[in-house]
Parts: structure tokens; C-alpha cells; sequence
């Protein structure tokens, strides 16, 4: 039996270094949409056994509604003594309502189904095995391990093997289940599984054979009572093999629509809480991450897969640590169960500086359970603090002096009204103090802000904290009153800004006004930041103006010196006795010179309306025309017999 022991805890090991997180749980509006799934009458012996032990799961064993078992008792009543399958149901849904449904099962179906022992099918052998442990009858232990080992080498898939561990988990304790777990090698089953982003775990990503295969390891670890996980060699991180099998069985709770899909889902979940051996826990900060003067706690809540708290667990802040310092705020310091539901730790009275701390808690189990899923549980929390100024002077001091006489103003008061000119310093000290602490901040936004009253315009100066974390600021108005202030004089607001991630009451505070004297008015100028985005003036195209035309009668001179070669040519050609006597009307020659006058009209309509690329489309048109019948016509007078 020792041996059985081991390989069944050898089932889930995995990478120690790979360790996994729950990433999350059935909340309690997930259990009644499941609940309500299994909930009314049952058309078949398979609804109702999903149903039942669905609702088994979920309630941990507790009692089932009087319709639902009813209705699965007259189906159990009514279950077919032919068919192993109907038996297997019948018998499963019997040993779960049986102090509620009174029914004694025939001899005949008893026979039937001892008969089936011999079967070489898994399913079967379940089947079988399930009916007559469900009715109370006994059986051969001994028998029925043989069956299923020789069953199980014939069928060696992870569905057949789940299906045999969970069948052999029925018989009673006690059994000699040695010589099958060296068959069915639960290892190797495990091995087969795939991964998806150190996540999830599971076989040929079904939900049917990966919870079957997770039912089945819990079911023979309640039977043995021996733990289904094994530690790592330290002893402080669970394996993760199981949470990755548990993330993929919960990934499919949104999608569940039917009582089988809803089923296979809540009884691995149902197994893993009732085991005496593991405690599966998520954890969550309810308290958040800001610790103030009002949520002065950290609170935390341990639940296990069913949102239920889980209070049997030894929580410990290792160390919490200033992340800014490395300061130690508190060590090996207990969380207390408040007796409902929360773990917490009081982090106030302890008198923290304000800003970020990183908080490292141990978790272990108290009940003699192995805590899976949380052995250690590392996060950050911001401690806000309120902030009060303390030491606040202001004054001005002239341009060749070191030292003036400042004036104190108590915060939140204001300072009565004064006035500086260019040959003046404005000077101010003053220091930030965390009032939890007593001890003096540097917040990380510090600024001091004149708002010139009549423009609205603003000049923003940063304060900085010498050693001492005392802030002193100076304002040479001989040098910030041109480049900054822009010799813009009149008369000014002061403000103080003061800001942090960690400060819950940050400061806008009008301390004092006064009137500045940076020269004439004349003298302003703006910035490179403001003529940037000053509004330029409009660009407008400006086109060639036209050149100037000659007068008309130089215009009409020019034409008729261009006309009159052609009056000349017309004129050669009447004294040489040129004629059209020998012209042809043949189409052809009339298709010719319409083309040639074709051209020269194109040309005028190029100078006067049409451009470069137009002319050319048209004219390639009448050129082809032209020069193909310009050939024919030249052909024609010189074969011509008076040529």
C-alpha cells in the first residue's frame, strides 16, 4: 500500500521553479447560475446524475431539494436492467439520495451487472463497479482490481485510466491497490498533459477527461488517506501541477450551459475542498493598496474554490519595507483572523512615513493541511499621509545684500500685500512636515506660482529642498524680471503647490500678493514659447501681374505685316497662272486638303483657346487622316499621264 501511496503523490509533479497561482474561484453569483442549472425535473438518468452530484459538489454534501430528488429517485425507479449504463447512472444517483428514495433494485439487475465484472471495457467495468457499490452490494475486490488492470492495458488512454482510478476508488477501503497503480502509472498520465501559458494544464482540451482525471486523483486519495501532492524538496512551495488543472477547470464556469458541462466543472472543485490532506486557496487584498489615517489596516481574505474564507491559516508580514529607503517598517509580525472572514495586520500604529512599501507575507496552514497555491505573497501598498507647512517665511531682500528680513505667515494664513522692484530678490523658505510622523517630506511636485491679476498669466517656479529638507526659493527679479516675467509689472498672486502620490491632502495656497516694478511697458517681449504660437499673419499668393500690352494700332500693324506674305504668295501664284482647273473631287482629295485645313484651324485654336496637350490629341488624329490620303493623292499625280 506504501507504495500506491507514493506514486499517487507522485501524480502532480511538477517544475518546482514554474510555480502557479489560482487565478480564480466560483463566486457566489457563479454558484446559483450553476445551481440553477441543475434544479427542476430530469428527463434521463444522465441529467439526473450530472444534477445531483452537481449540486452534491456545491454544497458540499449537503441536502438536495425534494422536487430534484424526487424526480431523479422515479428515473433510478425506472432504470433499465438491460443497459450497464443506465445501471451505472442509477446506482451513482441511489447512493446519493438513498435516505430519501426507497427503492430496492431486482435481483435480475444485480446478476446483470455482476456479470459485467468480467467485461475487458473500462466504461463498462465502471459502470458495473459504480451500480453495485452505489446499491450496497459487495464485491470482489480483489476481482475487480484484476479486471481493471488487464482492462487498463488494453485501453491505456488518460480517459480510460481516469475511468479505472475512479472505479477502483469505490471499492471498499482496505483494497490492495498496489499491483494497479503500477498498471494504470499515474505518472505517465500526468506527463501526457499539455500546458498553455504556465497556466492551465490539460488532456486534449477537454473538460470531460481533465476533470474526470482530477476527480479521479482526489476520489482515490479520500479512499487511501493519504495527501495527492507532494511538497518541494524545501518544503514551502506546493507543486503546481494541480492549481494549473484546477485554472483550466474553472476557465470553463462562464461558458457552462448544460448540467453535464456545469457538473464536470464543480466536482474536481467539490473533491479538492473536502480533501483532508490539501487546502487550494486564492488570496485578495480587500483592504486595498493605500493605507491612511482612515483604512489604517492591511486586510486580506483567504478563500477556498467556492469564495468560502478559509480560517485556519498561519499569515505572517515577513517584512515590510520603505521601497524608497529600504526602511524596516515592521517584521515577523502576526495577522489576526477577525473571526468572520479577514486576516489583518494594524500597519498604522506603527507610525509610517508616507510613500510605497513592499510587503512580504508567509502563509501556512494550521489545520494539518498542505496549503496549495499560497506559501508566500509579496505586494505594494502606498501609505498616504497628511501634510501641514511649517516654518514659512517670505520677504525681499536687495540685490546687493546676502540677508533680509523675512516675515513669518502661519499656514493656511495670508500675508498682507507688498511690493518688489528689479533691484530685489523675493525670497522664501518654509518646510513640509508629515503630520503621522513629526518628520519633514520631499514631495515630488513643489511649486511656487505668480499670477499676474489684470492678464491671467502665470509663471510657475519648481522649490527644491537643500539637506535639511528645508525648501528655500529665490526669485532675482533683476534677471526673472525680463526673461521670465517679461518686465510685465503690476501686481502679482502667490501661490504655494505642493503635491505627492502619497499625499492625501495636497496644498493650493494663496499665501500673499504682491506688486512687481520690472520697467516700461514698451520694454515687453515674448518669449520663444509664445511667438511659437502667436498667430502669424495671413500668406496670400500673389500671381505675375501681366505685362503691359502695346498700343492697338501697333497690335493691327504687326497683323497685317503677318498677313501679308500670304497676300503676296497669292498674288505670285495668279502671275505664273497657278489654277484649280486640274483639281479632282475624288473623295480622296477632298478628304485630304479638309484635313489640311483641319490642321491650320488647330493651330489657331492652339494660340487662342486650347493648350499644348490638347492640340496634340487632335492633332495626331488629323495627321493620320491627312498623311494617308496625302499619299494616295501624290501617288495619283505623279502615275498621272499628264505628269
Amino acid at each position: 500500500m506504501m507504495n500506491s501511496v507514493i506514486l499517487l503523490s507522485a501524480v502532480l509533479v511538477l517544475n518546482v521553479c514554474s510555480a502557479s497561482q489560482l487565478l480564480s474561484v466560483i463566486s457566489p453569483t457563479e454558484s446559483s447560475r450553476l445551481a440553477g442549472l441543475f434544479q427542476g425535473k430530469y428527463s434521463d438518468l444522465e441529467s439526473a446524475y450530472y444534477s445531483i452530484t452537481g449540486l452534491k459538489s456545491l454544497t458540499s454534501g449537503g441536502a438536495i431539494g425534494s422536487a430534484e430528488t424526487e424526480s431523479a429517485c422515479s428515473l433510478v425507479s425506472a432504470a433499465d436492467a438491460s443497459s450497464i449504463t443506465s445501471l451505472g447512472f442509477a446506482g451513482q444517483i441511489y447512493k446519493e439520495i438513498q435516505t430519501s428514495c426507497k427503492h430496492t433494485f431486482s435481483q435480475e439487475s444485480i446478476d446483470f451487472a455482476v456479470s459485467q465484472l468480467e467485461s475487458g471495457n473500462v466504461q463498462t467495468l465502471h459502470s458495473a463497479i459504480a451500480f453495485l457499490t452505489g446499491v450496497g452490494q459487495e464485491v470482489d475486490s480483489a476481482a475487480v482490481v484484476e479486471a481493471l488492470s488487464k482492462a487498463v492495458k488494453g485501453d491505456n488512454s488518460v480517459l480510460s485510466s481516469a475511468l479505472a482510478l475512479s472505479a477502483a476508488s469505490m471499492l471498499p477501503k482496505g483494497a490492495n491497490l498496489d499491483d494497479f497503480l503500477s498498471t494504470v502509472d499515474i505518472e505517465d498520465m500526468a506527463a501526457q498533459a499539455d500546458e498553455v501559458d504556465s497556466k492551465y494544464l490539460h488532456f486534449e482540451n477537454s473538460l470531460d477527461i481533465t476533470s474526470k482525471f482530477l476527480t479521479a486523483v482526489f476520489s482515490l486519495s479520500e479512499v487511501s488517506g493519504q495527501a495527492p501532492v507532494l511538497s518541494s524538496i524545501q518544503h514551502s512551495l506546493p507543486v503546481s501541477q494541480m492549481i494549473q488543472l484546477t485554472n483550466y477547470v474553472l476557465r470553463s464556469k462562464n461558458s457552462a450551459s448544460t448540467v453535464k458541462e456545469a457538473s464536470l466543472i464543480l466536482q474536481p472543485l467539490g473533491k479538492i475542498v473536502a480533501s483532508k490532506h490539501v487546502t487550494l486557496a486564492k488570496s485578495e487584498v480587500v483592504s486595498g493598496t493605500a493605507i491612511s489615517e482612515n483604512r489604517p489596516n492591511i486586510q486580506l481574505l483567504f478563500s477556498n474554490l467556492f469564495s468560502q474564507p478559509i480560517e485556519n491559516l498561519n499569515v505572517k508580514a515577513d517584512a515590510i519595507i520603505r521601497a524608497s529607503d529600504n526602511d524596516l517598517l515592521i517584521s515577523d509580525a502576526p495577522l489576526h483572523f477577525d473571526g468572520l472572514r479577514l486576516y489583518e495586520l494594524k500597519v498604522w500604529a506603527s507610525k509610517p512615513k508616507s510613500g510605497f512599501y513592499d510587503v512580504s507575507l508567509s502563509i501556512a496552514s494550521s489545520g494539518g493541511k498542505t496549503l496549495v497555491g499560497l506559501s508566500s505573497l509579496e505586494f505594494r501598498v502606498k501609505v498616504t499621509a497628511k501634510i501641514v507647512l511649517r516654518n514659512v517665511q517670505l520677504g525681499t531682500v536687495e540685490k546687493e545684500q546676502t540677508t533680509g528680513t523675512l516675515k513669518n505667515i502661519n499656514y493656511p494664513g495670508k500675508m498682507t500685500a507688498f511690493k518688489a522692484d528689479r533691484q530685489q530678490r523675493v525670497v522664501m523658505k518654509f518646510q513640509i512636515e508629515d503630520q503621522t510622523s513629526g518628520s519633514l517630506i520631499t514631495p515630488h511636485q513643489t511649486f511656487i506660482r505668480f499670477e499676474h491679476r489684470a492678464t491671467g498669466k502665470d509663471i510657475v517656479f519648481v522649490a527644491e529642498a537643500d539637506r535639511s529638507s528645508t525648501y528655500k526659493f529665490e526669485v532675482d527679479l533683476s534677471v526673472a524680471g525680463k526673461d521670465q516675467f517679461h518686465s510685465n509689472s503690476g501686481l502679482y498672486s502667490i501661490s504655494l503647490i505642493v503635491g505627492d502620490a502619497t499625499i492625501s491632502n495636497p496644498i493650493f495656497w494663496n499665501f500673499s500678493d504682491v506688486t512687481l516694478k520690472l520697467g516700461e511697458e514698451a520694454s515687453k517681449s515674448q518669449s520663444a514659447m509664445e511667438t511659437l504660437y502667436t498667430q502669424k499673419p495671413e500668406i496670400r499668393h500673389m500671381f505675375r501681374e501681366p505685362e503691359v500690352r502695346p498700343p492697338t494700332v501697333v497690335s493691327q500693324a504687326f497683323t497685317v505685316a503677318v498677313i501679308l506674305p500670304l497676300v503676296l504668295l497669292l498674288i505670285g501664284w495668279k502671275s505664273v497662272g497657278a489654277n484649280l482647273n486640274g483639281m479632282s473631287f475624288a473623295p480622296k482629295n477632298l478628304i485630304f486638303h479638309a484635313g489640311l485645313g483641319g490642321i491650320f484651324v488647330l493651330y489657331y485654336f492652339f494660340w487662342t483657346k486650347l493648350n499644348m496637350f490638347v492640340t496634340l490629341q487632335y492633332l495626331f488624329g488629323l495627321g493620320a487622316v491627312t498623311f494617308v490620303f496625302g499619299n494616295l493623292v501624290l501617288s495619283e499625280m505623279a502615275n498621272s499621264p499628264r505628269n
